[in-house]
């Protein structure tokens, strides 16, 4: 159920997967192709920031905080990072850096604007943030190489939520709690 507080951090789980999915891809696109690289890295930015409001004002609904003071920070923050990418790609415009390099420089500001979202909002924003900026010093270090690091970093990770979920403490449901049955 959407509107439940379950459903809720399931929808959030969903999300988040598909945000580490479109994360993979885009790093495949700036891999192979730094001219549509810096283009895919501007259009995630919105939904970067749209999954990572929907998740702080969700819990912040859930709690009883102020919804409106959790999305004006949350704006600020992705704003930030918008005005960022826009300079990259500035720069890319005017010739001060190559398509190839904008590309990873645009990757690098998503990274670090999505580790500090987790720092400030979400835990799990900091892997993803961890992951693409892992992506931006592989692709300096080890190009050719690059997939031989990307894919067992992202199975770790993967293993590794999956890991914390399962051991994650779970509220007794009806058929595990303890009935107390009436005497004779």
């Amino acid at each position: 159920m959407a509107g439940s507080p379950g459903g809720r951090v399931r929808l959030d789980q969903i999300l988040f997967g598909v945000l580490i999915a479109l994360s993979i891809g885009g790093i495949a696109v700036t891999d192979f192709s730094g001219r549509f690289g810096l283009r895919y890295w501007l259009a995630m930015v919105p939904l970067f920031a749209a999954v990572s409001v929907f998740g702080a004002w969700s819990r912040a609904r859930s709690r009883g905080e102020s919804v409106a003071a959790i999305v004006r920070v949350q704006a600020a923050h992705w704003l930030a990072l918008l005005l960022a990418v826009y300079l990259v790609n500035l720069l890319q415009a005017t010739g001060r850096l190559t398509r190839d390099d904008a590309g990873l420089v645009a990757l690098l500001a998503l990274a670090l604007t999505t580790f500090l979202a987790g720092v400030h909002f979400d835990w799990r924003m900091c892997l993803l943030g961890a992951l693409l900026g892992l992506t931006v010093a592989c692709a300096a270090l080890l190009e050719q190489f690059f997939w031989w690091v990307l894919i067992p970093v992202a199975a770790a990770a993967a293993l590794g939520l999956l890991w914390k979920r399962r051991s994650a403490p779970t509220e007794p449901g009806p058929a595990t709690q303890q009935r107390s049955e009436p005497g004779p």
